[in-house]
């Protein structure tokens, strides 16, 4: 992470170095008057120029959508940047639009299936109530139930680990998947 950034930083620097000197010989060949023999050149340089401002731009653009990211949801809140109403807050107790149909907002990755394990938890929850309760038929309900949620648990661990970018990110992934082979 640490050498992207320094790798980032020099190709700032290189670009703003080429910028600069480009700008240069524009102006030089704007002063002493576009002729054929140099409009060629002077289309390359202004090439190079545009090229230049446009990775400028994702480049801050890439930089904004970062800082949003972290202004966002850094705060624990989910939706316009903690708008009561439009997102949840942890503790809070209140939920966005996200998956209401037609409300033009998709679903995170994985978001169904951990709901399929909260559905499946209460399932084998209820199946015990009922075992305890004296109603041996809802063992089976309860042992597949179970079963369901375990197999979740692993799919989900597999996605996390499909979806990791880094070396620590898996280092992390790993460590709980250590955890859990304990138990």
């Amino acid at each position: 992470m640490e050498e992207e950034n320094k790798q980032e930083e020099k190709n700032q620097n290189l670009n703003k170095d080429v910028k600069e000197k480009v700008e240069e010989k524009i102006s030089k060949i704007l002063e002493a008057g576009i002729e054929s023999s140099n409009v060629d050149y002077l289309y390359k340089l202004i090439d190079i120029h545009k090229d230049i401002e446009n990775e400028d731009y994702w480049n801050k653009k890439k930089e904004g959508m970062k800082m949003m990211r972290y202004s966002e949801y850094g705060d624990g809140s989910y939706g316009r940047r903690g708008v009561p109403g439009t997102g949840r807050r942890y503790g809070e107790g209140s939920y966005g639009r996200r998956g209401v149909p037609g409300s033009g907002r998709g679903r995170y990755r994985g978001e169904e299936m951990i709901e399929d394990m909260h559905e499946m938890y209460n399932d084998y929850s209820d199946g015990k109530e009922e075992y305890n309760m004296g109603n041996y038929g809802a063992k089976d309900d309860t042992m597949r139930s179970l079963d369901y949620m375990l197999k979740s648990v692993t799919q989900f661990m597999q996605m996390l680990e499909q979806d990791a970018d880094s070396e620590e990110e898996m280092q992390l992934i790993r460590k709980y998947a250590r955890k859990i082979s304990e138990m």
